[in-house]
């Protein structure tokens, strides 16, 4: 999907609704639910605090329309991406984009530049709907699941409420943030992440502890094209976010 100044810009699991609607339905994890598509704007699926967070904002504020984000579904664990909406609209990001305060694995947000989150946090409402049992591992629930009832029900009551409430447009122009990691699918951003860390951990685990430099840093070869450089075995590999990915190798080495 090329990136163009139209809405929505970045590419994902979403469904578009009703264009006059200031509803964004975003579904934390792996649920699935039908509600009528004339309550929201747009639906989407959200299960990553980095690249996932940040396209979800890049289609946000490309809208000036959109001016609540209901957040329905089941935490996802180690991500923890709800926690990290509700980290991020309380507390912002620190200096290195990092959003702060939050228990979620890597939550940076390295591809969008500060004013293009401090416009997120300003331009939309946080309606939380979410089910709130307690969060367990994926394994412990089929990675696809359908609503209950009663949380489907849920949303779909509090859609009609938000219906019957009058938003004005955000009085500011459209943002339209370019990234490479926004055009790509997100199962592909996803193997191509998991492919970057299974690279920084790989050589981690062969060699003996006194072998193993750690601190040596990734090379960057293309930034338009995410090539770096692994030093710790010599690979060179790409990644959707060079940023991220240099947060991400930092996070699992411990440099």
């Amino acid at each position: 999907m090329a990136e163009t100044d139209t809405w929505p810009m970045a590419s994902g699991d979403y469904l578009l609704g009703n264009e006059a609607s200031p509803v964004a339905v975003l579904i934390v994890g792996r649920g699935a639910v039908e509600v009528p598509r004339e309550l929201y704007c747009i639906k989407g699926i959200l299960k990553t605090e980095n690249i996932g967070l940040e396209r979800v904002i890049a289609n946000v504020i490309s809208n000036p329309r959109i001016r609540v984000l209901v957040m329905c579904g089941k935490e996802e664990f180690g991500h923890f991406p709800g926690e990290a909406i509700h980290a991020l609209m309380k507390n912002g990001v620190d200096e290195h984009r990092r959003i702060r305060s939050t228990r979620s694995a890597i939550p940076f947000l390295c591809d969008l530049p500060p004013e293009a989150i401090e416009r997120f946090r300003q331009q939309v409402e946080l309606v939380d709907v979410m089910d709130d049992s307690p969060v367990q591992e994926i394994a412990a629930y089929d990675p696809i699941y359908e609503f209950e009832p009663d949380s489907r029900d849920k949303l779909e009551s509090k859609l009609i409420e938000l219906a019957g409430r009058s938003y004005e447009p955000f009085p500011g122009e459209a943002i339209f943030v370019r990234s490479k990691a926004f055009a790509g699918e997100g199962g592909s951003v996803a193997k191509q992440l998991h492919l970057a860390s299974d690279d920084f951990i790989t050589p981690m685990l062969r060699l003996p502890s006194e072998g193993l430099n750690t601190e040596m840093g990734m090379v960057l070869l293309d930034q338009e094209f995410g090539v770096v450089l692994e030093p710790l075995q010599g690979r060179i590999i790409t990644v959707p976010s060079v940023d991220l990915a240099l947060r991400m190798r930092s996070y699992l080495t411990g440099f």
